[in-house]
């Protein structure tokens, strides 16, 4: 089980590395923190081993996370990690009030 382990957690260093290759050192220092809470999270949250350590869902399940996470991140009130994420918070908080006929999307800032 360990053994396994390790490897999934090298799998998502990999991807992460291959998403970001012009990484700034203080990202590259943060990399294994965040992956073990990454991993820990697969591991809790998979339906079955098998389903935990199929490789050919990993990029998928990692991005459902991270998309789980910025919102958990957002509201929690007051501390927005970027610009972005208090953009994107702003955005979000409402999603479907006066605008019910205006479809909210990504490019509506453009």
């Amino acid at each position: 089980d360990m053994q396994h382990r390790r490897q999934m957690i090298q799998q998502i260093v990999s991807l992460l590395k291959q998403r970001d290759k012009n990484a700034s050192k203080e990202w590259l220092n943060k990399l294994p923190q965040m992956v073990k809470q990454l991993e820990v999270s697969l591991y809790r949250s998979a339906p079955s081993f098998e389903a935990y350590a199929d490789t050919s869902t990993l990029k998928q399940r990692l991005q459902l996370l991270a998309l789980e996470i910025s919102r958990k991140t957002q509201h929690k009130d007051g501390q927005p990690t970027s610009q972005q994420s208090s953009g994107r918070q702003r955005h979000e908080s409402r999603p479907h009030t006066s605008s019910s006929h205006h479809h909210p999307s990504q490019n509506q800032h453009s």
